[in-house]
């Protein structure tokens, strides 16, 4: 009895006679090899959990069941173990694609400092323009009513021979007069006051015209007039001829600021700001700012803003508005600015090459 071989292909796993494997039957003239063995021809296939063959699309769950599918081929037995797929190629470390290289941090550049020579602050300086915004307009208008109103009185031609309404009892303008006004008989009589402004020095007190100095405050606000004059029953009238009046009080301002690229924004919170007294000047380096401003008695602000960068006069603006002035500085190089005004570094001490030189 011939000896019996182990059939190998896949779904099969029967031995089998090699010589009943290998002959064939004729059948009408037309030989018909045998088709004893049932198997696989394609490639069994995992995934998701289903086991399945490539070739008939059966599937199962279990894998005793996937084990027990029936072969979808016939044909004839083989002992010729059946090639192992093709597994993928290992590279080799040295063929191994190289790693992209990690992304480089690009650092931040520094502030840039001025690349240019900073200009003399002693160059001319140049008048900003000037915008009066509608808030402040608003303001003014409604101020300048309350104040028409308020008036009370017989008519008093003043020295611009424009007309005044002046209530009885209204002190006279001029500084160091106490004369009141009580009707028109008073602007015949004779004012006795000082033209100048008082000043206040250790411990001292005098009016500039006529430098008559006191310690004593009442003896100072008692100082006869130095000068002769007519009555002024309003500050307007009497700004012409006293120093004191028309000088309103100095004022200090909260002010902010803050930059975007190409420009410097200044803000300055004062209410009520006078157009006709805003002068506001600058040149590449200084910032000079001086207005009056108050609803009642005016004030008067006035500072120099030595700036850290250069600016571009012809580029810059101003803005009046009703409780604020804002100044856009026009930078002359996009660099930032570590702070709005520049600080000169004190003066190093000599050394002693110096002191003996």
């Amino acid at each position: 009895m011939p000896e019996l071989l182990q059939c190998y292909n896949t779904g099969c796993g029967q031995k089998y006679d090699p010589e009943l494997n290998n002959a064939g039957t004729c059948i009408v003239g037309i030989i018909v090899f045998p088709d004893s063995c049932q198997y696989h021809s394609g490639e069994p296939i995992f995934h998701d959990a289903k086991k399945k063959w490539s070739c008939c699309q059966k599937y199962s769950t279990s894998f005793s069941e996937f084990l027990s599918i029936r072969g979808c081929t016939k044909g004839r037995h083989s002992n010729v173990r059946r090639a192992e797929p093709e597994k993928p190629k290992v590279c080799e470390s040295n063929d191994l694609p190289t790693a992209p290289p990690p992304p480089v941090s690009t650092p931040v550049p520094p502030p840039v400092t001025a690349s240019q020579p900073r200009p003399n602050a002693t160059e001319p300086m140049l008048k900003l323009n000037v915008e009066i915004t509608p808030s402040l307009k608003n303001m003014l208008d409604k101020m300048s009513v309350e104040k028409n109103t308020g008036d009370t009185g017989g008519n008093v031609a003043n020295k611009d021979g424009e007309a005044a309404l002046i209530s009885p009892g209204t002190s006279c303008k001029n500084s160091g007069c106490k004369a009141t006004y009580s009707g028109t008989a008073a602007d015949s009589e004779l004012c006795l006051y000082h033209p100048g402004i008082p000043i206040f020095h250790e411990g001292m007190k005098f009016w500039t015209c006529c430098n008559r100095k006191t310690s004593e405050f009442e003896a100072f606000m008692d100082q006869m007039g130095c000068a002769t004059g007519r009555h002024n029953w309003t500050e307007k009238a009497a700004r012409a001829t006293n120093l004191a009046v028309s000088i309103a009080s100095q004022s200090a301002c909260r002010h902010d600021w803050f930059q975007l690229p190409g420009q410097v924004t200044l803000t300055i919170y004062a209410k009520a700001v006078r157009p006709d007294s805003a002068q506001i000047t600058a040149n590449q380096v200084r910032l000079s700012v001086s207005f009056e401003f108050g609803p009642n008695q005016p004030e008067r602000y006035d500072k120099t803003f030595e700036l850290f960068g250069i600016i571009d006069p012809a580029g810059c603006t101003v803005k009046l508005m009703g409780t604020k002035v804002e100044i856009l500085l026009k930078k002359a190089e996009a660099m930032s600015w570590p702070r709005l005004e520049h600080t000169t570094p004190p003066a190093s001490a000599p050394t002693g090459d110096e002191l003996t030189s």
